[in-house]
């Protein structure tokens, strides 16, 4: 009976350490909104130096998701008809998801959550 009270905690602890990660190490994404009035361009350029670019997201739609090597990141948002960028710096990690909405009035948010 006592190696059943300790077998029983071990066997469920195992399990929610088992599906409570949903990730291992996976590199950061973002998805792109666009809910303002005009074409929007957004580029990821990593720490590292390498870039990503997703182009042409039309109002009303958002891009497919792009991964990114994790680091210090810098988001550049560009919409048609807006004279300046928006730019975000931030640190991302692993396992997290990002989304930029460009909001109605061509202002810009962003949000992340871990997996």
């Amino acid at each position: 009976m006592k190696k059943m009270t300790i077998l029983i905690p071990l066997i469920i602890t195992l399990f929610f350490i088992g599906i409570g990660c949903g990730c291992d190490g996976e590199n950061p994404s973002v998805i792109l909104t666009n809910n303002g009035t005009g074409k929007a361009d957004i580029q990821i350029k990593t720490s590292g130096g390498n870039t990503e670019n997703i182009n042409n997201i039309a109002s009303g739609t958002s891009s497919d998701s792009r991964t990114f090597a994790p680091g210090d990141i810098q988001f550049t948002i560009a919409i048609q008809g807006v004279t300046d960028p928006v730019v975000y710096t931030l640190h991302s990690a692993s396992c997290y998801d990002y989304i930029v909405t460009v909001r109605s009035d061509n202002s810009v948010t962003s949000s992340g959550t871990e997996r």
